[in-house]
């Protein structure tokens, strides 16, 4: 079981700063890039140097946007992507085409995060944006595996109208005749997501979780807090502004029936094989597969390729992680969570300096293997709860998962310990990342609790 990075003092007038950070060596250099790299922190107890290695692609962030249509009665029904084919997934072991979010890389020069946002929305799901229901999600970037690169969220949402046909971005990895929106009940998006079923399915819930909070609605409870007066006084979007009605914007009925899918070889492809795989050494415990692929049909155990070829490059480690949270219960402020100050490296060569030293749960390495819940048990002499299954890091620049977990105390010092609404607001003001977000709202649901409303779902039910 390996340490996060580093855990420095809690003092505000202690963070250690940087003074230096430098490129050593490129590793990796094609579509995918690897840097190894030398950062020099100055702590209280004098200078202290990290060296380790970073990935990015081109751009280094992603845009994302969480997307809804709303049914008769303004509901809000998430929208995703089918067809998103990763080769980590399935060297893996998972499936190769899969639901996810309709995300992209910020690597054309000047256009913004929106734009990029808008583009994919078109290209990946064919819809576009209804009235003037386009929103950012947040100022600061999200990383997505910060220990491992420099990659970061920048979120947004709207409501949409699927008013054309999803074409793709003219490569080959990304199939017109497989790609398409799929769409769930608020509930149903928030179970897919939380039991994996949805590709990278942490960073989709910390956006759409952000999304919920920005139009007022409480998917525990399907109400929108504008309709509930006891509700809406309570209610906090925690760090995203005040919410808005987006049914006022985007009046009626956004839900139609999809048009019939295209049936051919191309829309059955459900499979990748590997023309060509080179593994190249990068740092111990990574290193970069540099591979060309075509997708492939899969039937009764034989695999058929398409003459296609394209490269498909990622890296690959020889651990998962876990975001291991420490929580305390108070009878009147709910679930409270320790946060700590932690060293993050690699996010000194990230674009938009995003923070280095942030607040965050515990962030472990730990083994591929089936036995995260004994293993932690033991080192942390005690019991521990697993919240539901793990989730792609980054699934088109790593096969790195991240686990979520937590283990419960009682009497010790809670000095460090926030309530989970404010844990939640420090990941949106720039502290923790993607996956600490998305522990915090598994976290929410395990308790049963709202962190907007700061009550218990049957306190939130009462006052209905």
């Amino acid at each position: 079981m390996g340490s996060s990075v580093a855990q420095v003092s809690e003092s505000r007038n202690q963070l250690p700063v940087v003074l230096e950070s430098k490129i050593t060596g490129t590793l990796f250099d094609k579509f995918l890039k690897f840097h190894s790299y030398e950062v020099v922190m100055d702590s209280p107890d004098g200078p202290e140097s990290y060296r380790d290695g970073f990935i990015h692609g081109p751009g280094h962030h992603v845009a994302a946007i969480a997307s809804f249509l709303l049914d008769e009665k303004g509901r809000p029904h998430p929208v995703f992507k089918s067809g998103d084919t990763r080769l980590a997934r399935a060297e893996r072991g998972e499936p190769y085409v899969a639901t996810g979010g309709i995300a992209g890389r910020l690597d054309k020069s000047g256009v913004g995060s929106g734009k990029i946002a808008l583009g994919e929305l078109a290209e990946e799901v064919g819809g576009s944006v209804a009235e003037a229901t386009f929103r950012g999600l947040g100022d600061e970037l999200v990383p997505t595996m910060p220990n491992e690169s420099t990659e970061a969220d920048l979120y947004s949402m709207a409501v949409v109208v699927l008013d054309g046909s999803p074409y793709g971005d003219g490569g080959q990895m990304e199939v017109p005749d497989l790609i398409g929106p799929v769409f769930y009940d608020a509930k149903e998006a928030i179970e897919a997501m939380d039991r994996g079923e949805i590709a990278d399915s942490g960073r989709a819930r910390t956006m759409f979780g952000r999304a919920f909070d920005v139009i007022g609605f409480l998917p525990e409870l399907d109400v929108y807090v504008q309709d509930h007066p006891s509700l809406r006084v309570r209610f906090d979007t925690l760090g995203l502004g005040e919410p808005f009605d987006v049914r006022t914007l985007a009046k009626g009925s956004q839900i139609a029936e999809l048009p019939p899918r295209v049936v051919n070889e191309y829309s059955q492809i459900n499979s990748v094989v590997c023309r060509s795989r080179e593994v190249v050494a990068l740092v111990p415990d990574r290193r970069m597969i540099d591979a060309q692929t075509s997708h492939a049909v899969e039937v009764d155990g034989r695999i058929t390729p398409f003459r296609e070829t394209f490269a498909n490059q990622y890296l690959q480690t020889d651990y998962d992680r876990v975001k291991l949270a420490v929580v305390a219960w108070d009878s009147v402020r709910g679930p409270l969570v320790e946060f700590t100050w932690q060293v993050r490296p690699a996010l000194a060569f990230a674009p938009g300096s995003p923070r280095v030293v942030r607040q965050d749960v515990t962030d472990l390495k730990c083994p591929r293997d089936a036995f995260l819940k004994e293993r932690l048990s033991r080192a942390f002499s005690g019991p521990i709860t697993i919240l539901g299954p793990k989730t792609g890091a980054s699934s088109g620049q790593s096969d790195l998962y991240y686990n979520f977990a937590f283990r419960q105390v009682e009497g010790e010092d809670q000095q460090n310990f926030l309530p989970l609404a404010e844990a939640l607001r420090l990941c949106r003001q720039g502290h923790g990342d993607a996956q600490t977000e998305a522990l915090l709202l598994r976290l929410a649901d395990h308790f049963q609790w709202i962190p907007t409303l700061n009550l218990s779902v049957s306190q939130a039910r009462d006052l209905l």
